[in-house]
Parts: C-alpha cells; structure tokens; sequence
C-alpha cells in the first residue's frame, strides 16, 4: 500500500509538470510505464545485517558499498532481475528499438553475461559496455540505459538500508557512499546552508564541502563559482573553471524527498541549459577506474 501511495505521489508530481511544459510529456509517459515496475522490482532486505567494521573499512578506502557485493551469493537481493531485465527490453522493443530486440536475443541465447553486464554498469564502466555492447551489434546508450533500470530497484533498497545505520560524515567525496554514481543535483541544506550531494541513481544524499568541485576536487576559490536562473532565486548552478564541470543546486530546509529527485530534475532543467550555454558539462568518469 506504501508503495502505492508513493508511485501515485511521484507520478502527481510529474504531471503536474506538463502543465507548465508540455515537452516534458512523452518523459512522464515514459516514467508513469517504468516506476510500478522499478517499485515492484525493489528486493526485501529484511535480513540484511550490516557489519559495521566492513562498512567502516570500505569507505575508509573510497570503495561504495554496494561494489563487489552484486551478485555475490552471501549478498542479500543481489541477484540480477532477469524478470525486469526482459521487461526493459520488451518495452524499448515496443518502442521501436531494434537494439533491444538484439538484446534479449543475445541474453536467451546465452550470449550476454548479465551479471557482468550489470556489474560494468554498477561500476560505471562505460568502455566495457560500449565494448559489450559492439560485440552485440546493439546500441551502447540503449545496453548502458537497460542495465542501469535494472540495477535501479537494488540500488535503492541498500541506500535505504545502508542509511539507517550509517550517515556518511566522513565519506567527502564527489561520488555516491553506497552504489557508486554521481550525484543529479546538490542542496543547500537548513540554516547553515550546509551542502549535500544527491544521488541520481539511489538516492542517498551525503554531506560535501560547498568550496569544492565534486568532479575534480579543485577548491581554488578563483576557480569556482555559479551561474542564477533569474526566473528561480532558490536553485542555481555550481560550476568549476578548472575542469568545466556543474552541478545543479537547490536551496532548501529540509532534505528533498529521495523518491522526487527525478522529478526535481526535470524541473530543473532550465539550469542545464544555462550551464551548457556556458561552456559547462557533466563530466563523465569512473569513481575507481578499473
């Protein structure tokens, strides 16, 4: 019932969104298919027990929480969810995406290592999905889009667990404690306005030195500043000189609800394109290079 509740608060919340911007409709189509699945898909970790001393050594070195566990026979709900796996690339199927009929070929017929696969893309590995990806003669963004919604619903059950027993004072880095992904959008949290990072992928959120770049590590104050949406006050965008990276910032008292990060996303768009106007990107690169 939870999870109902939430699905039909998240998708309000999207809808609402085409209201003031009728292009964001075929996206909150998409979302509106694609959440019952990924709630659904969400494993049970009830009896997830959580060694402190692993948790504690793991990060200590900078290692996510949830790298090396994937698949691991002793890790709870890990195993990967061939059930949505097949879905996902039914409906880009339905879509008319000929790479994702190619690849759930190439998964029935024994072709593709999902584990793997799904491991390359918890690990941010994009050259050894574009890699597999080739040597499927199917579409990289597609292979790298399908992985990553299936990953999606472990993802977030272990930021929910890992969460309530431990709050990631001393992680200070750019990327995400638990799955390992970079952040969608940055807070400015309470009075302080202290800054949290946000995960795009799990939805964790961790606290970050606001004169620091989350990309390069840069804290040359010379070399940081931020670009304003003048239409919005609260939210604008941090950007670093030295490697010409951004990220989105919202002002805001409380944490943003985890579950409306991708709506928060969507709603801040315009900032992407001012950023980009600029001469700003979101970098990509592997947290740990493999």
């Amino acid at each position: 019932m939870i999870a109902v509740q939430t699905i039909d608060r998240v998708i309000s919340a999207l809808d609402a969104l085409t209201d003031d911007n009728p292009d964001f409709e075929r996206t909150v189509d998409f979302y509106e298919e694609l959440l019952p699945l990924l709630y659904a898909a969400r494993p049970a970790l009830d009896g997830l027990t959580l060694n402190r001393d692993w948790a504690k050594a793991k990060l200590a070195e900078g290692v996510p929480l949830l790298w090396g566990e994937f698949g691991r026979p002793a890790a709870l709900g890990t195993e990967p969810n061939i059930e949505l796996f097949m879905t996902l690339c039914r409906l880009a199927t339905e879509g008319g995406s000929d790479s994702a009929d190619a690849l759930m070929r190439a998964f029935l017929g024994g072709i593709l290592d999902l584990k793997l696969t799904l491991t390359h893309a918890l690990c941010l590995d994009r050259p050894a999905l574009t890699e597999t990806a080739r040597s499927l003669a199917v579409e990289p963004a597609l292979l790298e889009s399908v992985a990553r919604y299936t990953l999606s619903p472990i993802a977030w059950s272990y930021r929910y667990a890992f969460s309530q027993a431990l709050d990631f004072k001393e992680w200070g880095r750019g990327y995400c404690p638990v799955c390992g992904d970079w952040p969608i959008l940055a807070e400015l949290r309470g009075r302080d306005k202290l800054r949290y990072l946000r995960c795009g992928r799990c939805g964790a959120g961790w606290k970050f030195n606001r004169l620091q770049c989350l990309w390069c590590d840069n804290t040359n104050k010379k070399e940081l500043s931020f670009l304003f949406d003048p239409t919005a006050v609260a939210r604008r965008v941090d950007v670093c000189d030295y490697c010409r990276g951004y990220i989105k910032t919202i002002t805001t008292f409380d944490p943003l609800d985890a579950e409306l990060l991708a709506v928060y996303d969507l709603e801040t768009m315009a900032l992407d394109h001012i950023a980009a106007h600029e001469g700003y990107q979101r970098p990509f690169k592997q947290p740990l290079p493999q």
